[in-house]
Formats: structure tokens, C-alpha cells, sequence
């Protein structure tokens, strides 16, 4: 059974994380939850972070799909679902991009709350896999939002901080009314 996500409010969401050991049993355990929880919400996930089931430790799962743009066939879990420990970002570029974020502790379905954010259009993240090795990704496009959306999570950082304007934040409901009818997002 997966955790349960926790919403806003929760001050566990603005902490910023702790370190962790990978080789850990705990910390491989909540790893497996973290995926398990993706695997349920596979629909409507691009990622979890530790602190969005009421852990603060420097973990977080990341869909790639930078991954399935490039694949035909629907990709295995262990490469689908990458997990990053203690990760930090070692560059950014100045090129920005701007997509629509949403978050599973942000509420859910049609009460989700969306908007579009700018961040760096490219990320270098260095982190360490589950057996402890150290790895670097470099992530550009909507998979280097994913990384930086779930790093954030990490330094208790939430995608709303990002939006200045109020009117830009859309419920899933009035979002999905929009794309089903305009075949696109709403221009930001």
C-alpha cells in the first residue's frame, strides 16, 4: 500500500531535507514506498519526494520523461522511475522555459492546483543511486522542470512560490475543459 501524500499546509513541505545513507534498510524501504506511489499515480505523477509522505530526507523519485519521448514501447519501472539521494544541482543554464506544473501536494484531480513556471531550460543534478554510487544527470526541456520541481520539494520549496500572478493558477478541472477544447495549454 502506498503512503499517503501529504497537502499544504504541513510544515514538513517548507523544511529543507536531511542527508541520508543509501545503504540504509530504511532508506532503501522508503525508496521502494516512493515508487510504489508513483506506480499508483502513474496517470497524473512526474515524481515524489520523501517530504511529500511526511519523510525530510534528501530523496526524490523522477519520471524520465525525457525517456519515454524517445521510446515506443512503455519503459520498466527500474529505468522509468529514476531515484535520486542527496542530489544537488552543479549547473544551470541561463535559458529559461516555462511549463505547466502541478503537484501531488497541491491537491488532486479536478481540485488540483496548476500554473505555468519558468525555471532553467538545462539542470546538472549529481547525486548518489541506490547502492550509493555517485551519478550525474544532465536534464534539459520538461524532464530538467521534473528534476528541479521534486529538488525543490527537497529545500521545502513548493512550484506556487513561482507564480506571480494569481491568475495564472488553474484547477485540473478548468485545465483539462481548456486542452480538451484548444488541443494546448493555456498561452502564458
Amino acid at each position: 500500500m502506498a503512503k499517503k501524500i501529504v497537502q499544504i499546509g504541513d510544515p514538513i513541505l517548507e523544511q529543507k531535507c536531511d542527508k541520508v545513507d543509501p545503504k540504509d534498510p530504511k532508506i532503501q524501504k522508503l525508496i521502494d514506498e516512493l515508487i510504489d506511489a508513483c506506480k499508483e499515480k502513474e496517470d497524473i505523477t512526474a515524481g515524489l519526494s520523501a517530504p511529500q509522505v511526511g519523510e525530510k530526507l534528501r530523496i526524490c523519485i523522477c519520471r524520465r520523461t525525457d525517456l519515454e519521448e524517445k521510446s515506443q514501447d512503455p519503459l520498466p519501472a527500474e529505468i522509468l522511475w529514476e531515484v535520486l539521494i542527496n542530489p544537488t544541482v552543479k549547473s544551470s543554464s541561463k535559458k529559461t522555459s516555462t511549463y505547466w506544473e502541478g503537484c501531488l501536494s497541491i491537491g488532486e484531480g479536478p481540485e488540483g492546483l496548476y500554473g505555468p513556471v519558468a525555471r532553467p531550460e538545462e539542470v546538472e543534478v549529481e547525486f548518489q543511486t541506490r547502492t550509493g554510487a555517485k551519478k550525474t544527470l544532465l536534464c534539459n526541456g520538461f524532464f530538467s522542470h521534473v528534476v528541479q520541481h521534486e529538488l525543490d520539494h527537497l529545500e521545502g520549496v513548493l512550484f506556487l512560490k513561482y507564480i506571480s500572478d494569481p491568475d495564472t493558477i488553474w484547477k485540473g478541472k478548468e485545465l483539462d475543459k481548456y486542452y480538451s477544447k484548444h488541443q494546448e495549454y493555456p498561452p502564458v
